[in-house]
C-alpha cells in the first residue's frame, strides 16, 4: 500500500476535465436505475475533490412531436415539469436534424414551450431540464465485477440540482473515506447512473444525429501518463473493505 502511495505522488499527471463526449451513453430504464453513462479508465484516474473542483451536472428529459407544417406558431406541453435551470438552457430543440437552440418562449408555470413552426412537417426532439426528483449517482467499478466490486462515490436528487445555481452553490466530491477512493486504475469504470420517471436520451431514436446540448456532465479528475504498478489490486482490496 506504501508503495502504491509513492508511487502515486510521483507518477506525472495532468488536471483534466470529463465531459459526456469521453463516455459511453446509452438510455435510461425509466423509474428504475439504470447506468445513463460509462468511462473506461485508459490511464490510472484520479478525481478532483472539494469546493474548488466543482462538479457541473444537468440531464435533461427527451421527448419528440410534430410540427403542424404550416409555418404557424406552435406549443407543446412536456410531461414532466419543465424548470427554470440556472446553469443551461431550459430547453433545446431539433427539426429533424436541424438545430434551433432554444425555442420562441419557455412557460414553466405551465411546463409548456413554443416555436415558431417550419414550413413543411417536422419531427421536434425537444431536451429539457426537469424539476422531477430524480436519483443520480456516480460509481466506479472493476470490469465485470460482482456487486461487491463497486463503490458508490456520489448521489444527488436531480430535481432540487436542477433548479439550484451550481455557479454559486457548488456541488463537489468528497472522498476522504480512505487514500484510494478517489482513484481509478486502468480498465476500471466511472459510471453515472439515474433512477428518473423521463427518458433521457444523448440522441434521438429516428437517427436525425440530435443531442442534447444543455447537458452537463463535468467531472473534475487528474490524469496520469500511465498505469501505476500495483494500483488496481490496491483500490479492489481497498473497495472491499
Amino acid at each position: 500500500m506504501s508503495d502504491v502511495m509513492d508511487r502515486l505522488a510521483a507518477a506525472s499527471v495532468r488536471n483534466t476535465t470529463l465531459a459526456p463526449r469521453q463516455f459511453e451513453t446509452s438510455t435510461n430504464s425509466q423509474g428504475s436505475l439504470s447506468e445513463i453513462a460509462a468511462l473506461v479508465a485508459d490511464t490510472a484516474l484520479a478525481l478532483r475533490t472539494g469546493r474548488r473542483n466543482p462538479l457541473r451536472l444537468a440531464v435533461p428529459a427527451y421527448q419528440s412531436f410534430e410540427t403542424a407544417g404550416d409555418g404557424s406558431e406552435q406549443t407543446f406541453s412536456v410531461t414532466h415539469d419543465l424548470t427554470d435551470c440556472p446553469d443551461t438552457q431550459d430547453v433545446v430543440v431539433w427539426f429533424d436534424g436541424t438545430y434551433q437552440g432554444s425555442p420562441k418562449s419557455a412557460n414553466h408555470d405551465t411546463d409548456e414551450f413554443t416555436i415558431d413552426g417550419p414550413g413543411s412537417v417536422k419531427t421536434v426532439h425537444a431536451y429539457y431540464i426537469s424539476g422531477k426528483a430524480a436519483t443520480f449517482e456516480l460509481r466506479k467499478k472493476t470490469p465485470s465485477a460482482q456487486t461487491s466490486n463497486s463503490e458508490k462515490l456520489y448521489e444527488v436528487n436531480l430535481g432540487l440540482l436542477h433548479e439550484a445555481n451550481q455557479s454559486e452553490q457548488a456541488e463537489f466530491l468528497e472522498l476522504n473515506e480512505s487514500k484510494l477512493q478517489r482513484f481509478l486504475a486502468s480498465d476500471m469504470e466511472l459510471t453515472a447512473r439515474l433512477k428518473a420517471p423521463y427518458q433521457v436520451r444523448w440522441t434521438d431514436p429516428d437517427g436525425n444525429g440530435t443531442e442534447p446540448t444543455n447537458a452537463l456532465l463535468q467531472v473534475p479528475a487528474q490524469k496520469s501518463n500511465g498505469e501505476i504498478e500495483g494500483l488496481r489490486s490496491a483500490i479492489s482490496a481497498d473497495m472491499g473493505r
